[in-house]
């Protein structure tokens, strides 16, 4: 959806960013809605206990998501003369992937208008592909990271740093509370910088987060305070990351529905992943937990690097799609021929 609504914007950036804003709105109350039925648990209860409530009222919470989603689609279809069905979304042609010539001016001939050069890479090709891949890397390493906070965080702060389900909750808010108003001076923002600057200081933020959470373990004094701090850091970077890393992309390369899948598809194995080993691993270590994210964050500046490298070299070896190295064969070709 994203992806169809910046083919027809200029505006890319911001589209993809609120997105994720939208979605840090969710995760900032969620941990309010189910802090009353956190940290109780008796035998003596009969029936229902206060966690298998909170799973109850996530899922009441779910269905009417689902039934809200449904009649919208519905009156959407209904007052637009819009078929939404879904053989219509998932075999529906994608045109806007063909690059369309402009219309031809009335006062030059044929041989006067020459189509566009490309200026991004085709991800089809040898090089595109090796660029594909080190984003998609990049995507599900940093989507590991983003979600060991979404997911173990409070786990972490309430069973192995002892922290009370209030004070837990509270930080686990705030984390998302101010993820959501960096998040919205990015918004506004994207549109003017450059994805590589949003980059370079998403990753600065992280590395410092995870370095201030790690020292944390070793301060029985200042260890809250270090942990909240790096919390709260952490936010400046997850608050678009993983939007950042789309437009970084479409940047370079022609994000057609393949390459995007690729990006989800790099969520998804996150999720399985990282969920898993991060759990095991809390299990054996506490220190596990900044350590993971630490290595993840270094693993994805080290993958960073080689993206930028790769284009660096494409561009400098005449490769790169526009430049005069790229276009001079064809040049000769032309010069030959007239």
């Amino acid at each position: 959806m994203n992806r169809s609504m910046w083919k027809s914007s200029p505006y890319i950036g911001p589209i993809i960013q609120m997105t994720n804003l939208v979605f840090a709105i969710g995760l900032s109350i969620g941990p309010q809605v189910v802090k009353p039925y956190l940290g109780r648990y008796d035998e003596d209860i009969e029936g229902i206990q206060p966690i298998q409530m909170a799973y109850l009222v996530l899922a009441v919470i779910n269905m009417f998501m689902v039934i809200f989603l449904v009649l919208s689609a519905t009156l959407f279809g209904l007052y637009t003369d819009q078929c939404n069905n879904v053989h219509e979304v998932l075999f529906q042609v994608d045109d806007d992937d063909i690059e369309v010539i402009p219309d031809e001016p009335d006062t030059l001939s044929v041989t006067e208008v020459e189509p566009p050069q490309p200026t991004k890479l085709d991800p089809c090709s040898r090089p595109g592909r090796l660029l594909v891949a080190l984003v998609t890397l990049a995507f599900t390493v940093m989507a590991g990271q983003c979600l060991m906070f979404a997911c173990l965080l409070y786990t972490y702060l309430y069973e192995y740093l002892h922290w009370s389900v209030n004070a837990a909750t509270t930080l686990y808010s705030v984390y998302y509370v101010v993820l959501f108003l960096v998040g919205a001076i990015i918004v506004p923002l994207s549109r003017w910088v450059s994805p590589t600057k949003l980059v370079v200081f998403d990753m600065t933020s992280l590395l410092l987060s995870s370095i201030l959470m790690f020292v944390a373990l070793r301060q029985e004094d200042a260890g809250d305070i270090l942990t909240t701090a790096g919390v709260l850091v952490s936010a400046l970077g997850d608050s678009n990351i993983l939007p950042t890393f789309i437009t970084l992309a479409e940047q370079s390369l022609l994000v057609i529905p393949r390459v995007m899948s690729l990006f989800v598809a790099g969520f998804g194995a996150a999720m399985i992943i990282m969920g898993p080993v991060a759990g095991v691993s809390l299990n054996f270590s506490v220190e596990s937990y900044p350590t993971l994210m630490l290595a993840l964050v270094l693993a994805c500046i080290l993958v960073l690097v080689l993206y930028f490298g790769c284009i660096h070299w494409l561009k400098n070896s005449g490769q790169w799609p526009g430049t005069m190295e790229s276009t001079r064969p064809e040049n000769d070709r032309q010069s030959a021929q007239e």
